[in-house]
C-alpha cells in the first residue's frame, strides 16, 4: 500500500516579525502557531492537516528579509503499518503551488515558491551565522520525515 504524504515549501519577502506574519497565516489556514524551536533554531510552529508548520525569518538574496514557511509530517506513525513493523511506501505530493495561491489570497502578500538560488543564499546566509556562533550548529535531523528524505 502507498501513502500519499502532501507537503509544501514556500516564501514571502517581508520586513515584519515572524511572530506578525505567523499570526496572518494562522489565520489564513485556521491554526495558532506558538514560539519554539526546529532544527535548533527558534520558529513559529503550528499543526494542521497532520502537519507541523514551521516559520521562520531568513536572509534571502542580497540579504533581503524573508519568511519561510514548511511543513513536515507532524508524527512519523502516518508512515508505519498498524503493526509497526514495517514502512508504507510513500508518494510525496508537493501542495506548494495551491499554498502560494491561498496565502498571497488570504493574507495580502505575495507568497512564491523559493528558487535553488533563493535557497542558497538562505543557507549561506544560515551558515556564516552559525560561525558567528561559534559553529553550534543545528539538529540535523529531527523528525522521521526529514530523516527519510533529508528536508
Amino acid at each position: 500500500m502507498k501513502r500519499q504524504i502532501i507537503h509544501f515549501d514556500v516564501r514571502a519577502d517581508t520586513d515584519e516579525h515572524p511572530g506578525q506574519v505567523a499570526a496572518q497565516v494562522g489565520q489564513a489556514l485556521d491554526c495558532t502557531f506558538t514560539e519554539g524551536e526546529h532544527l535548533g533554531w527558534y520558529a513559529q510552529l503550528a499543526y494542521a492537516f497532520g502537519l507541523k508548520l514551521v516559520l521562520v525569518g531568513r536572509a534571502g538574496i542580497g540579504g533581503k528579509k524573508v519568511i519561510k514557511l514548511t511543513s513536515q509530517l507532524a508524527t512519523g506513525d502516518f508512515l508505519r503499518t498498524p503493526d509497526g513493523n514495517a514502512r508504507y511506501e510513500q508518494d510525496r505530493v508537493d501542495i506548494s503551488p495551491y499554498m502560494t495561491a491561498l496565502l498571497t489570497l488570504r493574507t495580502g502578500r505575495r507568497w512564491y515558491q523559493p528558487t535553488p538560488e533563493d535557497r542558497a543564499a538562505e543557507n549561506k546566509a544560515a551558515s556564516r551565522f552559525d560561525d558567528f556562533l561559534g559553529g553550534v550548529g543545528t539538529n540535523p535531523w529531527t523528525t522521521v520525515e526529514e530523516e527519510y528524505y533529508g528536508d
